[in-house]
């Protein structure tokens, strides 16, 4: 008996980690960020980054129209898109990218990237991102 309630105490995480029931995730919203200098600001706070929407390896240049501000967490899923595009030129299934960003309303932090690849033919690969 004693070995199960030890067992049971190790499974259940303690209270402190555990959510409120009643509480709710606050989405992310970065509506307010409309001009550089603001996203800059929180690039310095650590809550945005820079990134270049098409990216170096592609021969996106660091120009202004290339650089954007997603949230840290939103890398992870840009990577991934970019090795996706990588593996379709890889394997000579696509020769072209469009990258498109989505905003909402005035903000210069796009709402969702959205990558169009395609190549010779009617085919198209589109992969969207949402990022806030």
């Amino acid at each position: 008996m004693a070995l199960a309630l030890s067992a049971a105490s190790v499974m259940t995480p303690p209270a402190w980690t555990m959510a409120p029931k009643d509480s709710q995730a606050m989405p992310m919203d970065f509506s307010h960020v409309t001009s550089r200098a603001q996203a800059e600001a929180l690039v310095k706070r650590g809550e945005l980054v820079r990134i270049r929407f098409f990216p170096k390896r592609f021969g996106g240049r660091g120009d202004r129209e290339n650089i954007g501000y997603v949230p840290p967490g939103a890398l992870m899923m840009i990577d991934f898109a970019n090795d996706r595009v990588s593996g379709l030129i890889d394997l000579k299934a696509i020769d072209r990218l469009v990258v498109e960003p989505k905003y909402r309303g005035k903000s210069i932090v796009p709402v969702q990237i959205v990558y169009i690849c395609s190549g010779e033919g009617e085919a198209t690969i589109d992969m969207t991102l949402n990022i806030w």
